[in-house]
């Protein structure tokens, strides 16, 4: 991985983590101090950064972390069903074998990411799986907002302190996902992206489910 690259996911990490937490103001010097290098690749690490929305850049006012909002999450998680669920007839339709095999390896890798305790490669393992199937749709113009969306939701359901799903399970949540998609079920799909979507964040009485 290139330095620049490198620098942009390390920075990445740590926000969808929320080990740099909502609101904290980022500086261009102070990050490339403490990753040992100079402020140009922090600085283009913080434009992409910005195009993910993860941090809001206010010129002279400094960078932040992209604040955690409830009534703000609930909207982004709407859009994002609105998105995926509308996408899915059309992915059921595009699906072939070569896609299907690529799910599969998602799907296998998120188990042995979540086996091993990883939630960082289970969360981008978990993107690149949902990206997967939106990108059946041929609908690109929104793949951008449906990437915002994701990563919105990944880090509203870490920062929930009541969510304590199991990494197993949330991986094999994808099952029913890639099962009605190699079955072609357009309805079914969407149905269970749905569900899917409905219940990142789940809090019940006793317990939170993602």
């Amino acid at each position: 991985m290139r330095p620049r690259e490198a620098i942009y996911a390390t920075v990445k990490r740590r926000i969808i983590l929320n080990e740099l937490r909502p609101g904290v103001l980022l500086t261009e010097l102070g990050l490339a101090s403490e990753l040992g290098c100079s402020q140009g690749p922090v600085r283009e690490a913080l434009l992409r950064l910005q195009e993910d929305g993860l941090v809001l850049r206010g010129g002279h006012r400094g960078t932040v972390v992209t604040p955690l909002d409830a009534e703000e999450a609930e909207e982004i998680l709407a859009l994002r069903r609105r998105i995926e669920t509308r996408a899915a007839p059309r992915a059921a339709h595009a699906v072939d074998r070569a896609a299907l095999e690529r799910l599969s390896d998602l799907m296998s890798r998120m188990m042995d990411a979540a086996r091993a305790g990883d939630e960082y490669a289970l969360i981008e393992l978990d993107t690149q799986f949902h990206l997967e199937i939106f990108r059946l749709a041929g609908l690109r113009a929104l793949e951008q907002i449906l990437v915002r969306c994701i990563l919105h939701s990944h880090r509203q359901k870490l920062w929930e302190p009541r969510h304590r799903r199991p990494l197993v399970e949330t991986a094999a949540r994808h099952d029913v996902l890639l099962e009605r998609l190699a079955a072609r079920d357009a309805d079914g799909l969407a149905a269970a992206l749905g569900t899917h979507i409905d219940t990142i964040v789940d809090v019940e009485a006793t317990r939170a489910a993602s």
